[in-house]
């Protein structure tokens, strides 16, 4: 506990934060931050000790399923699939390692994979696809439709909306609040809950979780005219 001493008084005790149920590196304060920024729990800490403790933590981890960074990891995953693609090479790797297949001389260019996390690898393992991985795959092979998207509840604190999307799951679909409400659909928090969006998804996921909204519009919004050079509609 921190204190203080107050010279016409008592000494003042300040008490700790409890200790993250989940974890054993933060508080249950600081990972309640991570959870809800794709900055996970070392971004909302300034002291270098603290930053080395906390990276990684597994309440607020990208590479923990469920969480904000994961899921806009995935997103941005299927974005790079649809909008910039890999190379031919890249995308030959990422196949034969989905199906644990001998890598030949495509092995070297693993590196390159593992940098945007699409593999999970440490030289002298078998590399293993990650979620990411395997959402990019998908969405270079699989079909990815318009639908309706209808926002049914919104969490501000944890930064997500519950959607439901008919096309994709028989469940709502959680997604990050910031690629519903942002300057392109127009659309705060509060008036999601009364719009009509539409977005591309994967309608054959397996889970509600393994549903990847892209390209949101609302159809409210009429984009510029292309080439407008003073954004005329």
């Amino acid at each position: 506990m921190s204190t203080y001493s107050e010279p016409f008084g008592p000494i003042y005790v300040r008490p700790d934060n409890p200790d993250c149920p989940d974890c054993d590196c933060c508080t249950a304060a600081l990972c309640a931050a991570g959870r809800a920024s794709v900055s996970e729990c070392a971004g909302h800490v300034g002291d270098e000790t603290l930053i080395e403790r906390v990276t990684g933590c597994p309440c607020s981890a990208e590479s923990t399923r469920g969480t904000l960074a994961w899921r806009a990891g995935m997103v941005r995953a299927v974005t790079f699939a649809t909008e910039k693609p890999l190379r031919q090479e890249l995308e030959e790797l990422l196949t034969l390692v989905a199906a644990d297949s001998e890598l030949g001389d495509l092995a070297d260019l693993l590196p390159k994979v593992a940098v945007r996390r699409y593999v999970w690898w440490r030289p002298g393992m078998r590399p293993v696809l990650t979620d990411f991985g395997r959402a990019y795959l998908e969405a270079r092979t699989g079909p990815r439709v318009e639908s309706l998207v209808t926002v049914q509840s919104v969490d501000k604190a944890a930064r997500t909306a519950l959607v439901v999307i008919p096309v994709s799951a028989d469940q709502p679909v959680t997604v990050p609040l910031d690629a519903l409400a942002n300057s392109r659909t127009q659309l705060d928090a509060e008036s999601l809950l009364t719009a009509r969006l539409y977005a591309e998804v994967n309608p054959g996921a397996r889970t509600a979780d393994d549903v990847v909204v892209t390209k949101v519009r609302n159809p409210a919004v009429i984009p510029p005219r292309p080439g407008s050079p003073d954004g005329a509609r």
